[in-house]
C-alpha cells in the first residue's frame, strides 16, 4: 500500500502527469540545456540517468544495424547537435554539477506535475563511473571486493559510494550487479560481477545493498533475471540464455532472494531472451512471464521494475521504440529508462498516453507503476518537501570527509590479486633494472588527474627506490611504432613490468595480442590488469597480478605487492578459466 504522502500525489496527479513519471531521460553534459528543460516542462520526466562527461547520448551500434532506423530521427528545434569531433563535457567541479542538477530540480518543482526529479547514475567501479568530477574517489569493480574476503569492506566502500553521489546532487544508483558470471567469455559484465558463485554474490551485494541504503541512495539490482552466462553483449543485439529452469533458479536468480527480503527498491531487466523461463520467448523486458509470474508472483518484489537502457541493439532490432515502451508498461515495468536525447522522447511518451486514453494500458497498471517510483522516491527524502535541492556549496566538505579517502585505499589493497606467479618473480629483486610498459587506458586519457593517470604503477615504483624507467602506448594506435624501442629498452632490462586494462565494447582482443607479445619476450614479464579472465590475460603471462581498476590508489597497491610491503592476500573463490555449467 503507498504511504499517505504517496496516495496524496496519485490523487492529484493528472495522466499526463502519472505518464511522465513512468520514463527516465537521458542527460548529457553538466549544462542545463535548453532541450533538457523542455523535456521536464513538456514530459514531467520522473527523472535523469545523467552522463556528465559526454556531449551527448551515444548509441551502441552503427548505421549498419538492423535497429539503427528505429532511433534515428531529425533534430528537434531545441536539441543539441555534437559531432564529437573535439572531446567530451568539461570536467567541471562536483558543487558546480549539483548547482546544475538543483537547476533541473528548480524547473519540475515550477512546471509540469511539480514532482521531484531523480538523478540516477553508474558507479560500479573500475571504468563503469560516470560521476567523474574532481575530487571524487574510484573504486575496485564487485569482482574485486568479493575477492577482498572483507564483506564488512564491501559495505564500506558502498557507503562511500553512496555519500559521494549524495553530495553531488544524485539519488539514485544503477547497482549492484547482481548477475553471476558463469561465462569467462562474457565481455560484457566480466568484473562486474561479484563472483561465479551464487551465495558469493548474494553475500557481497547484501553488504552493498546495506552501504547504498545507509547513503541514502535507492539501489538497483541488475540484470533480471540474468545476463552471467552470455557470451555475448546485449548492447549490440539480443542475447537467447540458454539455461534450464532448475539452473535459472539455483544460479542466476538466487542472489535476487536474499536482497528482496532485506527490502532492495528497484531492480533491473535485462534485453535478452530465456526460453525456460517465458516459452513465448519475449525479450525479459518485455515478458510477462518473467517480470509478473517470476519477479512480483514468486519471488515477491514489490519495488520499482525498470528497463536498461531502452535503444540497446537487441530490444530495437526487434521493435519499434514507442511500440516497445507500450508493451512494458503493459506487462509490469514501472520505469522506462531512455537515454536518447531527440524526439524519441516525445514519441514515447505520447504513445504510453494514448494507449492509457484508449484502455489499452488500464490506469490501475498506470497508477501501479507510478506508486512504485514515488514509494522510491519517498525513500531516498524526495518528497520531503526540499524539491530534492542539495546544499552545492557543502559538495566539497562532504567528499573530503577522511573515511572516504580511507575507504578507497582499503578496497585498493584489499582487492589485490595475484592471479599467478609461476616463476616467482614476486617481490621483486633489490637493484633489479625495471621497464614499466603502461598501457593509455581510456579512463586514465578521460581522466587524467591526481586520481588516475598514465604513470602511476611507474611512479609508485620510483617511489619506492626501484630502479624503473617508463613507456607508454596506446594499443590499438602507436603499438607497432612502440614495439622496436619496447625490445630494445627490454633487453637492457631485468625485468618488464606491462599494465593492460580491459573495457567492454573496445577491441580487447587487440590489446590482448600486444600484451602475449610482451609477456613472450626473453625476459621476465609482470602483467598488471584489471580483469583476471583470459580475454585480456594471455596464457604466456607467468606473473599476473590484477587489480580490478585502473585508479592510481590501485596500482599503487599493485606496486606495494611488488615491492613486498602489502600485508594483503586476495583471492578468487572460483577458477576465471572454467565454464561453470
Amino acid at each position: 500500500m503507498p504511504s499517505d504522502q504517496v496516495q496524496k500525489i496519485l490523487n492529484s496527479s493528472s495522466i499526463e502527469d502519472k505518464v511522465g513519471q513512468t520514463l527516465c531521460f537521458g542527460f548529457s553534459g553538466v549544462y542545463a540545456h535548453r532541450d533538457i528543460l523542455d523535456a521536464i516542462c513538456k514530459y514531467r520526466v520522473a527523472g535523469f540517468r545523467t552522463t556528465p562527461g559526454s556531449l551527448k547520448f551515444q548509441r551502441y551500434f552503427g548505421s549498419d544495424h538492423p535497429g539503427a532506423k528505429r532511433v534515428m530521427r531529425d533534430p528537434e528545434p531545441l536539441e543539441r547537435e555534437h559531432f564529437n569531433s573535439w572531446g567530451g563535457a568539461p570536467r567541471v567541479s562536483p558543487e558546480t554539477y549539483a548547482a546544475t542538477l538543483n537547476r533541473l530540480r528548480e524547473c519540475a518543482m515550477e512546471t509540469g506535475a511539480g514532482i521531484p526529479l531523480y538523478f540516477a547514475t553508474d558507479f560500479e567501479g573500475n571504468v563503469s563511473i560516470d560521476f567523474n568530477s574532481p575530487g571524487i574517489e574510484g573504486f575496485p569493480h564487485p569482482m574485486g571486493l568479493a575477492a577482498s574476503g572483507d564483506p564488512g569492506g564491501c559495505y564500506l566502500a558502498a557507503k562511500a559510494i553512496g555519500q559521494q553521489l549524495r553530495a553531488g546532487g544524485f539519488n539514485w544508483l544503477h547497482s549492484p550487479v547482481l548477475d553471476v558470471n558463469t561465462e569467462p567469455a562474457n565481455s560484457e559484465i566480466g568484473t562486474r560481477s561479484y563472483s561465479a558463485k551464487p551465495e558469493t554474490v548474494a553475500r557481497y551485494a547484501l553488504e552493498s545493498l546495506k552501504g547504498f541504503t545507509d547513503a541514502g541512495v535507492i539501489a538497483t539490482g541488475k540484470h533480471f533475471p540474468g545476463r552471467g552466462s552470455s557470451a555475448q553483449d546485449v548492447h549490440f543485439g539480443v542475447a537467447v540464455i540458454e539455461d534450464d529452469a532448475e539452473r535459472m533458479r539455483q544460479i542466476h536468480l538466487a542472489p535476487y532472494k536474499p536482497l528482496i527480503e532485506a527490502g532492495l527498491p528497484a531492480i533491473m531487466l535485462a534485453h535478452s531472451i530465456y526460453p525456460a523461463l517465458d516459452p513465448e520467448q519475449e525479450i525479459a523486458t518485455l515478458s510477462r512471464a518473467i517480470i509478473e509470474d517470476i519477479l512480483r508472483q514468486e519471488l515477491g518484489f514489490d519495488g520499482v521494475v525498470m528497463t536498461d537502457s531502452f535503444t540497446m541493439g537487441g530490444l530495437v532490432a526487434k521493435y519499434d521504440v514507442d511500440e516497445a515502451a507500450v508493451m512494458c508498461i503493459e506487462n509490469g515495468v514501472d520505469l522506462i529508462l531512455l537515454k536518447d536525447e531527440n524526439a524519441l522522447r516525445g514519441e514515447v511518451y505520447n504513445a504510453i498516453l494514448q494507449a492509457v486514453k484508449t484502455g489499452r494500458i488500464s490506469e490501475e497498471r498506470l497508477e501501479a507503476a507510478v506508486m512504485h517510483v514515488l514509494t522510491a522516491k519517498e525513500r531516498c527524502g524526495l518528497l520531503d518537501g526540499s524539491g530534492g535541492i542539495v546544499p552545492a556549496e557543502e559538495t566539497r566538505n562532504i567528499l573530503s570527509r577522511p573515511e572516504i579517502a580511507d575507504s578507497a585505499k582499503e578496497a585498493a589493497e584489499k582487492s589485490l590479486v595475484i592471479l599467478r606467479d609461476r616463476d616467482q618473480l614476486l617481490p621483486l629483486k633489490p637493484g633489479a633494472k625495471v621497464l614499466v610498459l603502461e598501457e593509455v587506458f581510456s579512463l586514465m586519457k578521460s581522466l587524467n588527474n591526481e586520481t588516475c593517470h598514465v604513470g602511476a604503477l611507474y611512479e609508485a615504483l620510483v617511489d619506492r627506490g626501484v630502479d624503473a624507467t617508463i613507456l607508454d602506448f596506446v594499443t590499438n594506435q602507436n603499438f607497432e611504432k612502440v614495439w622496436p624501442i619496447i625490445q630494445q629498452r627490454a633487453a637492457e632490462a631485468d625485468i618488464v613490468v606491462h599494465t593492460g586494462f580491459f573495457k567492454r565494447g573496445t577491441n580487447f582482443a587487440q590489446a590482448a595480442e600486444c600484451h602475449k607479445r610482451i609477456a613472450a619476450l626473453d625476459v621476465p614479464t609482470i602483467f598488471v590488469t584489471n580483469s583476471p579472465y583470459n580475454l585480456i590475460v594471455p596464457e604466456e603471462a607467468g606473473t599476473v597480478l590484477v587489480t580490478f581498476s585502473a585508479f592510481k590508489r590501485s596500482l599503487e597497491a599493485a606496486a606495494a605487492v611488488m615491492c613486498g610491503e602489502s600485508e594483503f592476500q586476495a583471492k578468487l573463490d572460483f577458477d576465471p578459466d572454467t565454464t561453470y555449467n
